[in-house]
């Protein structure tokens, strides 16, 4: 599978995470704008002594805003190569289940405890940086890149399926597999599915 795609789904999954960096980094250059001008109405003077102050908290806000905004350009135009494929494979779903505890499960383990790094300090961003690093590498290796915030956000759903394909003549049933899809496919049991090959057990409907 394209290591580019596996990036930029690992990207899109931490949005919680870039918009609180955003947020927090913002809010302490308002904060020290406001403190500053409480002190001199210079509105040059000020903004040079913001942008002095706070050149850390800046750099941080532009490299995450572009990061996030290309992880999820690259991912729409990625789905819609893919939907736009006339002859996709096909495989027949058995048996289905929302898998509804996913999203917030990563949420908890990866995302919160991350929050508790001050963005606005080069030692701390030093440390994420290193933590995250260690993280993707893990994930996108493993294929752990499926719980993805950007794909909740587009109306795509997680569904535990078992599904049947034809392997050579004869019928093989691959169990407990990862579907990603727009439809609600508990009620699509024994119709074939339009789909493509995420990752071993994981794939994606591109009805």
């Amino acid at each position: 599978m394209d290591r580019g795609f596996k990036w930029n789904m690992f990207i899109t999954s931490f949005i919680p995470l870039w918009l609180s960096i955003i947020v927090a980094d913002i809010w302490s250059v308002v904060e020290n704008g406001i403190e500053n001008w409480a002190h001199d109405k210079d509105i040059i003077y000020n903004l040079i002594k913001v942008h002095e102050k706070n050149i850390v908290s800046l750099f941080v806000v532009l490299v995450v805003l572009i990061l996030m905004l290309i992880s999820i350009h690259s991912i729409n135009r990625f789905l819609k190569d893919k939907l736009s494929n006339r002859e996709p494979p096909q495989i027949k779903i058995k048996k289905a289940m929302r898998a509804n505890k996913l999203s917030s499960e990563f949420l908890l383990a990866y995302i919160l405890p991350m929050i508790a790094f001050d963005f606005t300090a080069l030692n701390s961003i030093a440390l994420f940086v290193i933590y995250f690093a260690m993280l993707a590498f893990l994930c996108i290796r493993n294929s752990n890149v499926y719980t993805n915030i950007w794909l909740e956000v587009k109306g795509y759903k997680m569904f535990l399926c078992d599904l049947e394909a034809n392997k050579m003549g004869r019928s093989h049933i691959y169990n407990d597999c990862l579907v990603i899809s727009k439809n609600n496919l508990t009620t699509k049991i024994d119709n074939n599915m339009d789909y493509w090959d995420f990752d071993n057990y994981i794939y994606i409907d591109l009805k």
